[in-house]
Order: structure tokens, then C-alpha cells, then sequence
């Protein structure tokens, strides 16, 4: 067997690297496979077809001899056809955006016009402006399987306002490199087989006649084989499109606009937009214009520790096989440049391309804004304010000499950082309380974590030493030091972190999945909960109309430490609903609680129940 052959053993990652270096040692052979799976996967398509046809014209024939029977498999295999058929088509969707005409922007029609006539690239139909930091090419079939493309240019405002003009014109020499090459089609393609095969094996898996196993069957091998060979062929689409880039402008144009699109994305998630999120603390309606205000000016003038920092991490992003992108090192590497921020000056923005229209635009995202965030807004700013009354109660409490609890003096801490005095305020109390409980795990962890978010290292052990206080506790504590290790360019570290929380997240997965999952063969045990809070249970279950009984009882869980109850109610079937909806919207449980209707197929449940002791509360 040749090294880059896969075998049903190997996991996602393998499969990839395998298939990568077929594509460097023998790109021909590589691209050939890929044309040989997809053209399997279409006949196999069509092989399903004819199969159920043939089944559904021998099951109409049969029904015409033998009713019963005929009609009955007509029926199954009717269903199974009606399910493949529905799961072949896939639609693509034309991308949302703002549409830029070549009247409002004649400027940037032109640069367009230019790098295609320079490219020989197909012709860009609509270009829309967008409110994310992106710039892509979408093509949309209008005959569906049958082709008819219409090609896309999807502009993000933020980074027209973030990049100078020569480093959009490498943004879009990439993005034109993409149809240029075929890159968008081929792609297209391939993600509208892989939602094929998804949707299919989603559905079947619902039926559990023979006829949908069967067909399941070839997908448990094909879906991972097909889209682990077709990652490689992604991931080279972008080291060309980026070759095109180099080629139409400069490798330092190209590099510079990969750059400073990294840390641009790290400003605005982290500073840019949680600053603007924060004014809800003192003002009740969103009145601001982050679009109309957003420009590089800030990141031009950002600290150098900032600047460094987010750097840094961008460049320690690894490739991974979560994302056909390759890593900003990876591509500055391969394009020969070293990483160069260059933010535009005052008045060099490429949102100058659009003229007036850039105005409009942002004045648009900035109305469309207002309206998406005002219920969440004020419901922050009303929270914001609840939270200062609780501040200044534990402020006074402290202030008259009482001793507060650990946890009411980390809520104070807390609070401090982001309502009150600030971070040094915060750091000051969470080191006092770390002081006076250093055996609290939720001191250590606290204190230890704004310590490493200030990026210094005494927080390392500090949060080391709650990893064994619980699943929670432990993934919180995982993540923490992932993120320092990280962002300090500690690539071993970081990486033995991320695989800790890798598995405390599969972990938890699991444990989700069985708090949800209510299964006959489940254990149960006695609820255990104190006399006072069953007891103002049981008096509101006594108001719920229509409650004919209810049982309390705690699922043996073996994944999870975390209480989970059951209550297993009756009702006659005409209130169930409502006995239902009621006890799920306005009583109060203890924890979490499923709820469960003990009738019909949930009888045996209610059986079960009956045996726990002191279950019965009505």
C-alpha cells in the first residue's frame, strides 16, 4: 500500500497529512483522486436513484397483485426516495451586503476592472459592502447543479477603513486569484457534495428500515476519506491566490495587508467593540456610530505592548485542520516576507475608494446597529445598574468593619474591575482575600487569573492549584493558562494546555449528553434534598391546574458530579401540555431538572419513580 493511501484506521488529521504530501510529491496523481472521489460519489448518487426506482416501480406492481403488501412497501421506499431526492439539492445562498454600484464608487470599479484585465479573471457581478473585517468572492449558481455562476465581491467596511488602498489591491488581487483559478467553482462543488452526504446521512439516520441502513452504509467510510483528501486542495487555493497577490502588487503589500488584518480582528474583538459594549454601563440607549467612528487611527497609535502582543499571537496561530486557511506565519512564509504593520494614515484609508458613499454606508451599518442591540443594551444598562447598588451594599458593609464572606468579597473584587475603581482596585482585594483564605480554590483561581491576564507569571501556580477542584474548575483553569502561554509565544505550553482543554471540553460533551439523555435503563435515587425547599415544592405544585401527581427523584450520573433531578408528573392528556408548560415557566426547581410526563411511552418511568423512597411529593 503507498504511504499516502488512508486505511479505515486513520484518524482526520492523518488522512489530511497523508493526502498533503501526495499533493506536494505528486500533484497530478493527487488532483486525479480527487476528480476519481467526486466522480464515485455522483455514481453513487445515481446508482441510489436507479435502485429506488427500480424498487418503486416493483412495489407498484406488487401492489396491484397483492395490495396489502405492495402498498405497504410502496410506502417505505417512497419515503427513503423522497429523503435522497430532498438531500441532493442543495442551494446556495447569494451573500447579504450592501450593493456598491459603479456610479457610487467609480474609483474602486476601476481598480477592479484593472486587476481583472490584468488576471483575465471572470466578471464580478454585484459587489456588496458588509460590516465584518473580511473580503471574499462567493459565486452562486442561478441553474443550480447546472452551473450559470454569478460572481460576488463581498467588501467588509472595517477593513476598507483599516488597510491602505495598496494593501486592498492585494486583498482583492487574492480574492480574484480565487475565480481566476477556478478556486470559488472548485470549491463550490466540493462543499456542495460534502452538504450532500451530510444531509443525507442526517436523514437516514432518522430511518431505521434496512433500505436507509444500506444506504448509510458506503457514507461512514466515504463522508471522512472525501473531505480529508479535499482539504489539501483548499488550503494550496489559498497559497496561490496569495502567489496572484504578490504577483499584481508587492510580496510586502501582500504581507503587510495579511498582517494588518490579523491584529486589526484582535483590536476589534478585544478592545474596539468591548469599549463600545461598555458604554452601556452609563448610557440607557445605544447612541453611537462605531462604523461612522471606526477608522486606524487607534491602531496606528496603539501602545507598543498592545501592538507587540497581538502580533505575537497571531503569528503563533498554528495551522490547524479546524480551518482550510493556512496560519499568518505559514502564508508570510510562503509568500518570503517577515510580518510589517503598516496601518494607513489620515485620509489613506481605502474607504477613500468609495468616495462619498463610505458615509452612507457606515451611517446605514450604524442605524442597523442601533436597532439590533437596543433590547440587549438596555437590558445591560439596567443590569449595570443592579450591580452598582450591590456594590455600593458590599462597599458599605466593608466600610462599617464587617467581615464579608469569601465569596461576597470575590463578588466585590469583581465588581470593582468592572463597574467600580478598576483593575488595580480589583487586583488589590482579590490579593487580600487570596491572603486571608489561601485554601479557597476560588480565591486561588481569582487572583491567579487577572494575575495571568496582566501577563504575569506568579499567576501560573496560583491557577495550577485549582485544576483538581472539580471538572469546572478544571476546564476554566486549562483555558486561562492556554491563553497566557499562548499570547507569551510559549508554543509547548500552550499546546500541552490546549490539549488539556481539549479533553476536559470532550469530557464535558459527554457529560452533557447524558444529563440530557433520559434513557429507560437510567438508575434513579432518592432526590436528598433538605425538608424546607421540598416542602415549598410541594405547596406550588399543589396550585399547578390539572397536576395529578408528581415524583421527585436524582439521576445516578456517571459522568457528572452534578445534581440532576427528575420529576415525573401525571396529567390527563388533554392539560398535559399546559401542566407541562406551566411547571417548566413558573415553578422553581432546585438545580436542574428534567421534566417528564409519566404516560403512554413514559410509563415505565413513572414505575421507577414509584420505587425510589420519599419520591412522591403529590
Amino acid at each position: 500500500m503507498s504511504s499516502a493511501e488512508p486505511t479505515a484506521g486513520d484518524s482526520f488529521e492523518a488522512l489530511v497529512q497523508r493526502m498533503e504530501r501526495l499533493a506536494r510529491a505528486s500533484p497530478g496523481a493527487y488532483r486525479y483522486r480527487m476528480l476519481a472521489l467526486a466522480t464515485a460519489g455522483y455514481l453513487y448518487l445515481l446508482a441510489v436513484l436507479a435502485v429506488l426506482a427500480a424498487l418503486l416501480a416493483g412495489t407498484a406492481v406488487m401492489a396491484w397483485r397483492v395490495p396489502l403488501l405492495g402498498i405497504k412497501l410502496f410506502i417505505i421506499v417512497g419515503a427513503v426516495a423522497v429523503v435522497v431526492v430532498r438531500c441532493l439539492w442543495v442551494r446556495l445562498v447569494p451573500p447579504e451586503g450592501e450593493r456598491l454600484t459603479r456610479e457610487q464608487a467609480p474609483r474602486l470599479f476601476a481598480l477592479l476592472e484593472r486587476l481583472r484585465g490584468q488576471l483575465r479573471s471572470p466578471r464580478i457581478h454585484r459587489v456588496l459592502v458588509s460590516a465584518e473585517l473580511n473580503a471574499a468572492i462567493a459565486q452562486v449558481p442561478r441553474l443550480g447543479i447546472f452551473g450559470w455562476h454569478r460572481n460576488y465581491l463581498i467588501l467588509g467596511l472595517p477593513l476598507l477603513k483599516c488597510l491602505t488602498v495598496e494593501q486592498l489591491t492585494a486583498v482583492l488581487a487574492h480574492e480574484l486569484g480565487h475565480v481566476t483559478g477556478g478556486h470559488t467553482r472548485i470549491g463550490n462543488r466540493i462543499y456542495r457534495l460534502r452538504r450532500v452526504w451530510q444531509n443525507l446521512g442526517q436523514a437516514l439516520q432518522k430511518s431505521r428500515g434496512l433500505l436507509a441502513r444500506a444506504i448509510q452504509a458506503p457514507l461512514r467510510w466515504y463522508v471522512p476519506y472525501f473531505t480529508a483528501c479535499s482539504f489539501p486542495l483548499a488550503r494550496q487555493n489559498e497559497y496561490e491566490a496569495d502567489a496572484v497577490s504578490m504577483r499584481l502588487t508587492s510580496a510586502r503589500a501582500a504581507g503587510q495587508a495579511l498582517t494588518a488584518t490579523a491584529v486589526a480582528a484582535y483590536f476589534l474583538a478585544e478592545s474596539y467593540w468591548p469599549g463600545i459594549q461598555m458604554q452601556a454601563r452609563d448610557s440607557a440607549q445605544p447612541a453611537f456610530a462605531p462604523f461612522g467612528g471606526l477608522d486606524a487611527t487607534p491602531l496606528r497609535e496603539l501602545p507598543a505592548d498592545a501592538s507587540r502582543r497581538w502580533l505575537q499571537r497571531a503569528l503563533n496561530e498554528p495551522t490547524t485542520y479546524a480551518d482550510t486557511h493556512p496560519s499568518l506565519s505559514a502564508r508570510l512564509a510562503a509568500i518570503g516576507v517577515a510580518a510589517e504593520l503598516a496601518f494607513p494614515a489620515p485620509g489613506e484609508a481605502a474607504d477613500a475608494l468609495l468616495g462619498e458613499h463610505a458615509a452612507r454606508l457606515a451611517a446605514a451599518f450604524d442605524a442597523r446597529w442601533r436597532s439590533g442591540v437596543a433590547a440587549a443594551w438596555q437590558q445591560a444598562h439596567a443590569q449595570a445598574q443592579e450591580k452598582r447598588v450591590r456594590l455600593q451594599a458590599l462597599r458599605a458593609e466593608a466600610a462599617a468593619g464587617a467581615t464579608l464572606s469569601t465569596q461576597a468579597d470575590l463578588e466585590r473584587a469583581s465588581l470593582e474591575e468592572h463597574l467600580g475603581e478598576g483593575a488595580a482596585a480589583s487586583l488589590a482585594l482579590r490579593r487580600a482575600i487570596h491572603a486571608r483564605d489561601p485554601d479557597s480554590p476560588a480565591a486561588r483561581f481569582a487572583l491567579g487569573r487577572q494575575l495571568l491576564e496582566e501577563y504575569d507569571a506568579a499567576g501560573v501556580p496560583l491557577v495550577e492549584s485549582v485544576l483538581a477542584a472539580g471538572p469546572q474548575a478544571e476546564l476554566a483553569a486549562a483555558r486561562a493558562l492556554r491563553r497566557y502561554f499562548w499570547e507569551q509565544g510559549a508554543r509547548e505550553p500552550a499546546e500541552r494546555w490546549h490539549a488539556r482543554v481539549l479533553k476536559c471540553e470532550q469530557r464535558e460533551r459527554a457529560a452533557q449528553a447524558e444529563r440530557d439523555q433520559l434513557r429507560p435503563g437510567d438508575s434513579f435515587l432518592e432526590h436528598g434534598l433538605p425538608a424546607e425547599p421540598i416542602a415549598a415544592l410541594t405547596a406550588r405544585l399543589q396550585q399547578v391546574v390539572g397536576l395529578k401527581s408528581a415524583y421527585l427523584v436524582r439521576r445516578r450520573l456517571t459522568l457528572s458530579s452534578e445534581p440532576c433531578y427528575v420529576l415525573g408528573f401525571g396529567a390527563q392528556p388533554a392539560r398535559a401540555q399546559a401542566v407541562l408548560a406551566e411547571l417548566r415557566d413558573q415553578v422553581p426547581f432546585p438545580g436542574r431538572t428534567r421534566l417528564v410526563w409519566i404516560a403512554g411511552d413514559n410509563q415505565r418511568f413513572g414505575e421507577a419513580f414509584r420505587l425510589v423512597p420519599n419520591a412522591r411529593l403529590l
